[in-house]
């Protein structure tokens, strides 16, 4: 039978090291100590699943130990089980107040104590198992937010450790939860998730964080040339194991935003942040690349990847170019997009005597109740909801920083703008659910633009 559970004994009495191993080695696999000195030591080299602990010993005894082995976060969740001669109510409170799980009486009985420990490391199994269930994402079985955000951290914890870190944001998501259901988006994100999963090491860490949105952590030193190769086979594999893969008319691609740890940052953050800014970019020219936050303001500098055919085919350009938005309300076009139809809408307004609004809508939110980038992103999404389902298929609306959002009320009064701008923040509010963030608003006219 395999001894899967590793105990380690304490005892600075032979017989009674002899004693418990007689009682548990037929089960269990045994390192002993005789003092409390020598555990210390045992546990700077492995982690046993339980510590048997003598109290009387002498120089150090088993609750100066037991303090020892609390205080290190590596050793401070191993099961600690007293062994003593000494019944007295007041040591056991004393004991059990410092962290010990129970007290096993010597002379061992030898199934009272077989009994004790199997229950013991089955509540410890389960705790495990707890605790990993509360770090992972229920649906794609990568890990969450948190789990990643503690791993980064303790990790880049000395300040000399390298890494790289990636935002990965799933383009056009949103078509496919709006036109085919959630079921189809559901399978799209385990199919991405088993990607990203299969595209790192063991030591490496993926997650995902929220909707359509992923993080990667490489742990290593790793060339500008590894990690434009590692984005480009992401993206092949998106366009060749997702997108293909999915029966939908819904062109499925990814974004990617780059940060390198200790360069711009060392702590999850600041390196959320930097890769969050990395992946604007890449939204905003184009989608399906990959960007550098370092590079970040060069947009000549955003990364290409090679295209074998240049040629456009006519029937497929025309296909594209009259096919209908299936989705109601304002079209969401990227912000260099928004500049020209806000420039041809200006020039426009004089010849065709319309009258348009230019709405902007600002989430504030107060920094000392915890709005993390990914809260503030999930508050983002619900207000592109709100515009978008709250305006009409004739005005336009983009994402004009990581707070706000812009719209052009095409065909609007002054009083129709205010009444619509107040209509998206009850919407917006009613969608919301996070508190600490307000949503504020101003309207204006788009004077019209002279062509002189």
């Amino acid at each position: 039978m395999e001894k899967t559970k590793h105990i380690l004994i304490v005892d600075d009495v032979t017989t009674n090291l002899k004693c418990a191993a007689e009682v548990l080695q037929d089960q269990y696999k045994l390192s002993m100590a005789k003092s409390g000195a020598q555990a210390i030591n045992f546990l700077q080299k492995a982690k046993p699943d339980l510590i048997l602990l003598d109290i009387r010993m002498p120089e150090m005894d088993g609750y100066q130990t037991l303090e020892i082995i609390k205080s290190n976060p590596e050793t401070a969740n191993i099961p600690v089980v007293f062994l003593t001669v000494d019944d007295q109510r007041e040591s056991e409170i004393k004991g059990l107040k410092m962290g010990a799980m129970d007290f096993i009486l010597k002379p061992f009985e030898p199934g009272v104590m077989l009994s004790r420990i199997d229950k013991i490391l089955q509540i410890e199994d389960l705790r495990k198992n707890l605790s990993i269930s509360a770090r992972k994402d229920a649906l794609t079985g990568l890990w969450n937010r948190k789990h990643i955000e503690d791993e980064i951290e303790r990790y880049l914890a000395t300040g000399t450790e390298k890494g790289v870190f990636f935002i990965f944001d799933v383009d056009n998501f949103k078509s496919v939860n709006d036109s085919y259901g959630h079921i189809m988006g559901d399978a799209v994100l385990v199919r991405f998730a088993d990607v990203l999963q299969n595209s790192v090491g063991p030591r490496d860490v993926v997650a995902r964080i929220g909707g359509d949105e992923f993080v990667a952590f490489l742990k290593g030193d790793y060339s500008p040339e590894e990690v434009r190769d590692y984005c480009t086979m992401v993206i092949e594999r998106m366009e060749n194991e997702v997108s293909e893969s999915v029966n939908a008319d819904v062109e499925l691609s990814v974004s990617i935003g780059v940060a390198t740890a200790p360069e711009d940052g060392t702590d999850y953050l600041s390196l959320y942040s930097k890769a969050d800014k990395a992946l604007y970019h890449v939204k905003q020219n184009g989608k399906n690349n990959y960007h550098f936050f370092r590079i970040q303001k060069d947009t000549s500098s955003i990364e290409r990847r090679s295209v074998e055919n240049h040629t456009v085919d006519m029937e497929k350009l025309q296909q594209v170019v009259t096919e209908r938005n299936r989705v109601e309300g304002a079209y969401r076009v990227e912000y260099d997009g928004f500049k020209h139809i806000y420039q041809f809408v200006s020039r426009s307004m004089g010849r065709t005597g319309q009258d348009v609004q230019m709405a902007l809508f600002t989430l504030n939110y107060i920094k000392n109740r915890g709005i993390s980038p990914e809260i503030l992103n999930d508050a983002m999404r619900e207000l592109e909801r709100a515009i978008v389902v709250s305006l009409r298929q004739g005005d336009v609306t983009t994402q004009y920083s990581s707070f706000q959002y812009v719209v052009l009320l095409m065909n609007a009064s002054p009083e129709n703008g205010e009444r619509i701008a107040q209509r998206i923040c009850h919407t917006w509010e009613e969608l919301n659910e996070i508190d600490g963030i307000q949503i504020d608003y101003s309207v204006k006219d788009i004077p019209a633009k002279s062509d002189n």
